[in-house]
């Protein structure tokens, strides 16, 4: 059974991009491209979705991406 997944609070990643692999967040980065970068080392297998978090996040808002 697996367990459910608590909601991330992407405030944490404000003014940055994120690389997204099955709800986690797998990478961090400046750019879109470090983003994937570090979601591959982490992921090699998996395509991650990246998105900006913008600087004016607040937790609860929706992501475009």
């Amino acid at each position: 059974m697996k367990r459910p997944v608590a909601p991330i609070d992407y405030s944490l990643y404000a003014g940055r991009w994120i690389a997204i692999v099955r709800d986690r967040v797998a990478g961090v980065g400046r750019t879109p491209d470090e983003a994937r970068r570090a979601a591959k080392v982490s992921r090699p297998k998996d395509d991650p979705q990246v998105v900006y978090v913008p600087r004016n996040y607040r937790k609860g808002d929706k992501l475009i991406g």
